[in-house]
Protein backbone atom coordinates (compact mmCIF):
# COMPACT_ATOMS: atom_id res chain seq x y z
CA UNK A 1 0.00 0.00 0.00
CA UNK A 2 2.40 2.29 1.04
CA UNK A 3 5.67 0.98 -0.76
CA UNK A 4 5.11 -2.67 0.22
CA UNK A 5 8.35 -4.85 0.84
CA UNK A 6 8.73 -7.00 -2.56
CA UNK A 7 7.94 -10.77 -1.97
CA UNK A 8 7.95 -11.89 -5.13
CA UNK A 9 11.98 -12.27 -7.50
CA UNK A 10 9.70 -11.33 -10.74
CA UNK A 11 10.14 -8.61 -13.19
CA UNK A 12 7.85 -5.99 -12.87
CA UNK A 13 5.44 -5.37 -15.42
CA UNK A 14 5.33 -1.24 -15.28
CA UNK A 15 4.36 1.26 -18.02
CA UNK A 16 6.60 3.47 -19.60
CA UNK A 17 4.81 4.36 -22.41
CA UNK A 18 1.13 3.54 -23.83
CA UNK A 19 -0.05 -0.13 -23.05
CA UNK A 20 -3.25 -1.43 -23.88
CA UNK A 21 -4.80 -4.51 -22.34
CA UNK A 22 -8.23 -5.74 -20.85
CA UNK A 23 -9.18 -7.64 -18.20
CA UNK A 24 -9.64 -10.81 -20.24
CA UNK A 25 -12.66 -13.73 -19.70
CA UNK A 26 -14.52 -14.09 -17.13
CA UNK A 27 -13.25 -16.71 -14.28
CA UNK A 28 -14.05 -17.87 -10.36
CA UNK A 29 -11.08 -19.97 -10.37
CA UNK A 30 -9.32 -19.73 -7.27
CA UNK A 31 -5.88 -19.71 -9.31
CA UNK A 32 -7.17 -17.45 -11.35
CA UNK A 33 -4.36 -15.71 -13.52
CA UNK A 34 -4.06 -11.80 -14.51
CA UNK A 35 -3.81 -11.04 -17.61
CA UNK A 36 -0.80 -10.86 -19.53
CA UNK A 37 0.67 -12.66 -16.79
CA UNK A 38 2.46 -15.89 -18.15
CA UNK A 39 4.90 -18.82 -18.21
CA UNK A 40 6.84 -18.63 -14.97
CA UNK A 41 5.22 -15.34 -13.65
CA UNK A 42 1.77 -16.81 -13.86
CA UNK A 43 3.31 -19.70 -11.73
CA UNK A 44 4.22 -17.91 -9.14
CA UNK A 45 1.26 -15.79 -8.95
CA UNK A 46 -0.50 -19.14 -8.28
CA UNK A 47 1.77 -20.34 -6.16
CA UNK A 48 2.04 -17.10 -3.75
CA UNK A 49 1.03 -16.65 -0.54
CA UNK A 50 -2.06 -14.87 -0.87
CA UNK A 51 -5.34 -15.21 1.19
CA UNK A 52 -8.87 -16.24 -0.24
CA UNK A 53 -10.01 -12.59 -0.21
CA UNK A 54 -7.36 -12.27 -2.38
CA UNK A 55 -7.86 -14.39 -4.44
CA UNK A 56 -11.29 -13.50 -4.74
CA UNK A 57 -10.86 -10.44 -5.93
CA UNK A 58 -7.97 -11.86 -8.31
CA UNK A 59 -10.81 -13.09 -10.65
CA UNK A 60 -11.63 -11.40 -13.73
CA UNK A 61 -14.83 -9.38 -13.71
CA UNK A 62 -15.17 -7.75 -17.23
CA UNK A 63 -17.05 -4.77 -17.16
CA UNK A 64 -20.54 -4.49 -17.99
CA UNK A 65 -21.62 -2.47 -20.80
CA UNK A 66 -23.03 1.10 -20.14
CA UNK A 67 -20.22 0.86 -17.15
CA UNK A 68 -17.88 3.48 -16.80
CA UNK A 69 -15.36 1.16 -17.02
CA UNK A 70 -16.75 -0.23 -20.05
CA UNK A 71 -14.74 -0.39 -23.37
CA UNK A 72 -11.33 1.46 -21.34
CA UNK A 73 -8.41 -0.42 -22.36
CA UNK A 74 -5.35 1.50 -22.78
CA UNK A 75 -2.96 3.36 -19.75
CA UNK A 76 -1.13 5.79 -20.89
CA UNK A 77 2.12 7.57 -18.72
CA UNK A 78 1.43 11.38 -17.99
CA UNK A 79 4.67 12.31 -16.46
CA UNK A 80 7.36 11.00 -13.44
CA UNK A 81 5.86 12.16 -10.12
CA UNK A 82 9.59 12.33 -8.34
CA UNK A 83 11.02 15.74 -8.00
CA UNK A 84 15.04 16.72 -8.17
CA UNK A 85 15.38 16.08 -4.05
CA UNK A 86 13.98 12.54 -4.91
CA UNK A 87 10.66 12.15 -3.10
CA UNK A 88 8.85 9.14 -4.34
CA UNK A 89 5.88 7.17 -3.43
CA UNK A 90 3.12 9.22 -4.82
CA UNK A 91 -0.12 9.27 -2.98
CA UNK A 92 -2.75 12.47 -3.86
CA UNK A 93 -3.89 13.13 -7.02
CA UNK A 94 -5.74 16.69 -7.93
CA UNK A 95 -6.71 17.17 -11.35
CA UNK A 96 -6.46 21.30 -11.90
CA UNK A 97 -9.77 22.49 -13.39
CA UNK A 98 -9.29 26.14 -13.34
CA UNK A 99 -5.90 28.61 -14.01
CA UNK A 100 -4.45 29.85 -11.10
CA UNK A 101 -1.48 30.84 -9.30
CA UNK A 102 1.50 28.60 -10.77
CA UNK A 103 -0.66 25.89 -12.07
CA UNK A 104 -3.26 25.85 -15.51
CA UNK A 105 -6.04 23.88 -16.09
CA UNK A 106 -5.10 20.61 -17.33
CA UNK A 107 -2.42 20.26 -15.01
CA UNK A 108 -2.79 17.59 -12.30
CA UNK A 109 -1.07 17.93 -8.76
CA UNK A 110 0.43 14.98 -7.12
CA UNK A 111 2.60 14.66 -3.71
CA UNK A 112 4.90 12.42 -2.67
CA UNK A 113 4.60 10.50 0.67
CA UNK A 114 8.70 9.10 1.22
CA UNK A 115 11.87 11.17 0.64
CA UNK A 116 14.29 9.51 -1.33
CA UNK A 117 15.61 7.01 0.94
CA UNK A 118 12.25 6.00 0.74
CA UNK A 119 11.05 6.66 4.26
CA UNK A 120 7.70 7.12 4.49
CA UNK A 121 6.04 9.59 5.97
CA UNK A 122 8.68 12.17 5.16
CA UNK A 123 7.72 13.26 1.74
CA UNK A 124 7.68 16.82 1.25
CA UNK A 125 6.75 18.15 -2.38
CA UNK A 126 4.08 18.50 -4.75
CA UNK A 127 4.51 17.76 -8.41
CA UNK A 128 2.71 19.40 -11.11
CA UNK A 129 2.22 17.43 -14.31
CA UNK A 130 1.51 19.34 -17.00
CA UNK A 131 -0.21 18.24 -20.08
CA UNK A 132 2.52 18.22 -22.50
CA UNK A 133 3.94 15.61 -19.87
CA UNK A 134 6.96 17.71 -18.07
CA UNK A 135 6.83 18.06 -14.53
CA UNK A 136 7.28 20.81 -12.17
CA UNK A 137 7.46 21.61 -8.34
CA UNK A 138 4.42 23.22 -7.23
CA UNK A 139 5.02 23.24 -3.60
CA UNK A 140 8.72 22.10 -1.64
CA UNK A 141 8.06 22.40 2.28
CA UNK A 142 9.99 22.27 5.17
CA UNK A 143 10.45 19.21 7.28
CA UNK A 144 8.92 20.73 10.07
CA UNK A 145 6.16 23.34 10.34
CA UNK A 146 5.04 25.15 13.63
CA UNK A 147 1.47 24.11 14.29
CA UNK A 148 2.06 20.57 12.42
CA UNK A 149 2.45 18.04 15.20
CA UNK A 150 5.40 15.82 14.30
CA UNK A 151 6.71 17.45 10.98
CA UNK A 152 5.76 17.24 7.37
CA UNK A 153 5.07 13.73 5.61
CA UNK A 154 2.15 14.77 2.54
CA UNK A 155 -0.61 12.11 2.84
CA UNK A 156 -3.52 11.53 0.28
CA UNK A 157 -5.47 14.49 1.99
CA UNK A 158 -5.43 16.92 -0.73
CA UNK A 159 -7.84 19.88 -2.58
CA UNK A 160 -7.86 22.94 -4.01
CA UNK A 161 -10.34 25.15 -3.67
CA UNK A 162 -12.14 27.73 -6.24
CA UNK A 163 -10.39 30.36 -4.56
CA UNK A 164 -6.90 28.71 -5.07
CA UNK A 165 -5.90 27.87 -2.42
CA UNK A 166 -4.21 24.18 -1.85
CA UNK A 167 -4.82 21.75 1.09
CA UNK A 168 -3.02 19.17 1.90
CA UNK A 169 -2.72 16.68 5.29
CA UNK A 170 0.24 15.69 6.64
CA UNK A 171 0.87 12.37 8.77
CA UNK A 172 4.62 12.48 9.83
CA UNK A 173 6.87 9.99 11.03
CA UNK A 174 11.35 10.81 11.73
CA UNK A 175 12.40 7.69 10.39
CA UNK A 176 9.73 6.05 8.18
CA UNK A 177 8.26 3.92 10.92
CA UNK A 178 4.60 4.12 12.87
CA UNK A 179 6.43 4.34 16.27
CA UNK A 180 7.30 7.84 15.55
CA UNK A 181 4.11 8.72 13.47
CA UNK A 182 2.77 12.25 14.96
CA UNK A 183 -0.67 13.72 14.69
CA UNK A 184 -0.17 16.10 11.76
CA UNK A 185 -2.28 18.53 10.39
CA UNK A 186 -3.60 20.34 7.32
CA UNK A 187 -0.93 22.76 5.70
CA UNK A 188 -2.56 25.66 3.80
CA UNK A 189 -0.71 26.28 0.17
CA UNK A 190 -0.86 29.48 -1.30
CA UNK A 191 -2.32 29.00 -5.33
CA UNK A 192 2.12 29.64 -6.10
CA UNK A 193 2.51 26.57 -3.47
CA UNK A 194 3.70 28.84 -0.89
CA UNK A 195 2.65 27.35 2.69
CA UNK A 196 0.39 30.23 4.41
CA UNK A 197 -0.90 28.64 7.60
CA UNK A 198 -1.62 25.50 9.11
CA UNK A 199 -5.03 23.77 10.49
CA UNK A 200 -4.72 21.35 13.63
CA UNK A 201 -6.99 20.81 16.32
CA UNK A 202 -8.31 17.98 18.33
CA UNK A 203 -10.37 16.36 15.13
CA UNK A 204 -7.18 15.82 12.97
CA UNK A 205 -5.17 12.76 14.46
CA UNK A 206 -3.34 11.63 11.05
CA UNK A 207 -5.27 13.10 8.46
CA UNK A 208 -5.46 10.45 5.85
CA UNK A 209 -7.30 11.53 2.78
CA UNK A 210 -10.06 14.58 1.83
CA UNK A 211 -12.84 15.47 -0.35
CA UNK A 212 -14.37 18.54 -0.47
CA UNK A 213 -17.95 20.54 -1.50
CA UNK A 214 -16.91 23.65 -2.97
CA UNK A 215 -19.37 26.75 -2.93
CA UNK A 216 -16.40 29.29 -3.37
CA UNK A 217 -16.48 31.57 -0.04
CA UNK A 218 -17.03 28.71 1.58
CA UNK A 219 -16.29 24.78 1.46
CA UNK A 220 -17.28 21.80 3.36
CA UNK A 221 -14.14 19.33 3.95
CA UNK A 222 -14.31 16.19 4.78
CA UNK A 223 -11.36 14.28 6.29
CA UNK A 224 -10.39 10.83 7.32
CA UNK A 225 -7.70 9.54 10.51
CA UNK A 226 -6.17 7.23 10.77
CA UNK A 227 -4.07 7.50 13.88
CA UNK A 228 -7.28 8.23 16.30
CA UNK A 229 -6.19 5.77 19.60
CA UNK A 230 -3.13 4.04 17.71
CA UNK A 231 -0.56 3.85 20.57
CA UNK A 232 3.14 4.41 18.55
CA UNK A 233 3.90 0.90 17.40
CA UNK A 234 4.16 -0.45 14.05
CA UNK A 235 1.64 -3.77 15.01
CA UNK A 236 -0.68 -1.41 17.43
CA UNK A 237 -4.84 -1.69 16.58
CA UNK A 238 -7.63 0.54 17.38
CA UNK A 239 -11.08 0.70 16.22
CA UNK A 240 -10.98 4.66 17.06
CA UNK A 241 -10.45 5.78 12.92
CA UNK A 242 -13.03 8.26 12.57
CA UNK A 243 -14.17 11.09 9.26
CA UNK A 244 -14.61 14.54 10.41
CA UNK A 245 -16.02 16.96 8.26
CA UNK A 246 -14.72 20.33 8.68
CA UNK A 247 -16.63 23.67 7.62
CA UNK A 248 -14.34 26.70 6.14
CA UNK A 249 -14.22 29.96 5.14
CA UNK A 250 -11.99 32.09 2.45
CA UNK A 251 -11.94 34.55 -0.08
CA UNK A 252 -9.40 34.82 -2.78
CA UNK A 253 -6.85 36.39 -0.44
CA UNK A 254 -7.83 34.87 2.79
CA UNK A 255 -6.96 31.59 3.36
CA UNK A 256 -9.40 29.33 4.43
CA UNK A 257 -10.08 28.87 8.03
CA UNK A 258 -12.34 26.36 10.01
CA UNK A 259 -15.60 26.98 11.36
CA UNK A 260 -17.41 24.40 12.62
CA UNK A 261 -16.64 20.69 13.05
CA UNK A 262 -18.44 17.70 13.27
CA UNK A 263 -17.58 14.05 13.18
CA UNK A 264 -19.66 12.24 10.81
CA UNK A 265 -18.05 8.29 11.37
CA UNK A 266 -16.27 6.27 14.02
CA UNK A 267 -15.37 3.25 14.98
CA UNK A 268 -13.48 2.42 12.55
CA UNK A 269 -10.40 0.28 12.25
CA UNK A 270 -7.11 0.91 11.96
CA UNK A 271 -3.51 -0.58 12.08
CA UNK A 272 0.47 0.05 12.40
CA UNK A 273 1.58 -2.20 10.05
CA UNK A 274 5.20 -2.47 9.29
CA UNK A 275 5.68 -2.28 6.20
CA UNK A 276 2.64 -0.14 5.10
CA UNK A 277 2.95 2.63 7.92
CA UNK A 278 -0.45 2.39 8.46
CA UNK A 279 -3.86 1.58 7.59
CA UNK A 280 -7.28 2.74 7.98
CA UNK A 281 -10.57 4.37 6.25
CA UNK A 282 -8.65 6.40 3.15
CA UNK A 283 -10.97 7.60 0.42
CA UNK A 284 -13.42 9.95 0.47
CA UNK A 285 -16.29 10.89 -2.12
CA UNK A 286 -19.22 12.76 -1.51
CA UNK A 287 -22.18 12.40 -3.87
CA UNK A 288 -24.68 14.73 -4.55
CA UNK A 289 -27.15 13.62 -2.61
CA UNK A 290 -25.21 14.32 0.32
CA UNK A 291 -23.90 10.75 0.95
CA UNK A 292 -20.30 10.17 1.90
CA UNK A 293 -18.39 7.07 0.87
CA UNK A 294 -15.57 6.03 3.07
CA UNK A 295 -13.11 3.57 1.63
CA UNK A 296 -12.92 0.88 4.53
CA UNK A 297 -9.41 -0.58 4.15
CA UNK A 298 -8.75 -2.88 7.12
CA UNK A 299 -12.91 -4.30 6.77
CA UNK A 300 -12.85 -4.38 3.17
CA UNK A 301 -15.75 -2.76 2.24
CA UNK A 302 -16.71 0.37 0.88
CA UNK A 303 -19.15 2.38 4.07
CA UNK A 304 -22.13 5.09 3.20
CA UNK A 305 -23.05 7.94 5.56
CA UNK A 306 -26.12 9.43 4.99
CA UNK A 307 -26.97 13.25 5.17
CA UNK A 308 -23.25 13.68 5.84
CA UNK A 309 -23.03 17.54 4.82
CA UNK A 310 -25.67 17.88 7.54
CA UNK A 311 -25.66 15.63 10.35
CA UNK A 312 -25.07 16.49 13.98
CA UNK A 313 -24.05 12.99 15.03
CA UNK A 314 -21.45 10.69 14.21
CA UNK A 315 -22.97 7.53 12.02
CA UNK A 316 -20.82 5.14 13.20
CA UNK A 317 -19.29 2.95 10.37
CA UNK A 318 -22.22 3.62 8.48
CA UNK A 319 -23.92 1.29 6.18
CA UNK A 320 -22.08 -1.30 3.64
CA UNK A 321 -22.45 -0.57 0.19
CA UNK A 322 -20.28 -2.99 -1.01
CA UNK A 323 -17.94 -5.70 0.84
CA UNK A 324 -15.83 -8.31 -0.40
CA UNK A 325 -15.75 -9.95 -4.51
CA UNK A 326 -13.70 -7.88 -6.38
CA UNK A 327 -12.73 -5.11 -3.40
CA UNK A 328 -9.25 -5.99 -1.69
CA UNK A 329 -8.42 -3.26 0.47
CA UNK A 330 -9.97 -0.26 -1.13
CA UNK A 331 -8.35 3.03 -0.64
CA UNK A 332 -8.47 5.56 -2.98
CA UNK A 333 -12.13 6.32 -4.16
CA UNK A 334 -13.74 8.58 -6.57
CA UNK A 335 -17.21 9.35 -8.20
CA UNK A 336 -17.53 8.89 -12.20
CA UNK A 337 -19.75 10.77 -14.03
CA UNK A 338 -22.49 8.21 -14.64
CA UNK A 339 -22.49 8.05 -10.42
CA UNK A 340 -20.97 5.21 -9.95
CA UNK A 341 -18.18 4.80 -7.39
CA UNK A 342 -14.30 4.01 -8.72
CA UNK A 343 -12.24 1.94 -5.53
CA UNK A 344 -8.63 1.44 -5.63
CA UNK A 345 -7.52 -1.90 -4.43
CA UNK A 346 -4.51 -2.01 -2.42
CA UNK A 347 -3.44 -5.72 -2.25
CA UNK A 348 -3.68 -6.12 -6.35
CA UNK A 349 -3.18 -2.89 -8.48
CA UNK A 350 -7.30 -3.26 -9.76
CA UNK A 351 -9.54 -0.58 -9.77
CA UNK A 352 -13.51 -1.75 -9.01
CA UNK A 353 -16.69 -0.14 -10.16
CA UNK A 354 -19.78 -0.14 -8.38
CA UNK A 355 -23.16 1.13 -8.65
CA UNK A 356 -24.26 2.98 -5.79
CA UNK A 357 -26.64 -0.19 -4.92
CA UNK A 358 -23.47 -1.72 -4.11
CA UNK A 359 -23.35 -3.77 -7.30
CA UNK A 360 -19.77 -3.90 -8.66
CA UNK A 361 -19.91 -4.26 -12.73
CA UNK A 362 -16.51 -4.48 -13.53
CA UNK A 363 -12.84 -3.79 -12.85
CA UNK A 364 -9.56 -2.97 -14.38
CA UNK A 365 -6.24 -4.73 -13.37
CA UNK A 366 -4.25 -1.44 -13.66
CA UNK A 367 -1.37 -2.61 -11.96
CA UNK A 368 0.21 -5.99 -12.72
CA UNK A 369 3.66 -5.81 -10.97
CA UNK A 370 4.48 -8.93 -10.36
CA UNK A 371 7.39 -7.95 -7.69
CA UNK A 372 4.98 -8.14 -5.58
CA UNK A 373 2.68 -10.43 -3.74
CA UNK A 374 0.26 -10.59 -4.62
CA UNK A 375 0.76 -8.81 -8.31
CA UNK A 376 -0.16 -5.17 -7.64
CA UNK A 377 -0.04 -5.04 -4.11
CA UNK A 378 0.67 -1.45 -2.62
CA UNK A 379 1.24 0.25 -6.12
CA UNK A 380 -2.34 1.74 -6.40
CA UNK A 381 -3.76 4.61 -4.32
CA UNK A 382 -5.08 7.81 -5.27
CA UNK A 383 -7.22 8.12 -7.75
CA UNK A 384 -9.26 10.92 -9.74
CA UNK A 385 -11.79 11.30 -12.64
CA UNK A 386 -9.88 13.07 -14.91
CA UNK A 387 -10.82 17.16 -16.67
CA UNK A 388 -12.79 15.63 -19.31
CA UNK A 389 -14.87 13.25 -17.28
CA UNK A 390 -13.63 9.77 -20.21
CA UNK A 391 -10.89 8.54 -17.81
CA UNK A 392 -9.33 7.45 -14.67
CA UNK A 393 -5.92 9.76 -13.24
CA UNK A 394 -3.79 7.36 -11.03
CA UNK A 395 -0.35 6.88 -9.24
CA UNK A 396 1.81 4.06 -10.30
CA UNK A 397 3.82 3.87 -6.49
CA UNK A 398 5.95 0.84 -8.23
CA UNK A 399 7.23 3.71 -10.72
CA UNK A 400 6.72 6.57 -9.70
CA UNK A 401 4.69 8.22 -12.28
CA UNK A 402 1.07 9.49 -12.97
CA UNK A 403 -1.31 7.55 -15.34
CA UNK A 404 -4.59 7.27 -16.87
CA UNK A 405 -6.97 4.94 -17.82
CA UNK A 406 -9.00 5.80 -21.05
Amino acid sequence: MFRWRKSLAFLAIGATATITAGCGSSSSSGNSVPQGLTGQQAQGYVNSQISNEDRSAATVLDPQPGSFLHGKTTVSVLGSTTPSNGDENPYAVWPVTHTVGTVKSGDVLVDDFNNESNDQGTGTTIVDVHTDGTTSVFADLPHTVAGCPGGVGLSTAMVQLRTGWVIVGSVPSTDGKTDTVGRGCLLVLSPEGKLVSTITGSYLNGPWDATVRDNGDTATLFVSNTVVGLAHSATAQSSQGDVVRLSLKQTTTSPPTVTAEQTVASGLLERGDPSAFVKGPTGLAIASNGTLYVADNLSNRIDGIPNALTRTTTAGTGMTVSSGGQLADPLGLAIAPDGDLIAANAQNGKLVEITTTGKQVGEYYAIENTGQDPAGNGDLFGIAINQAGNGILFVKDDENVLAELH
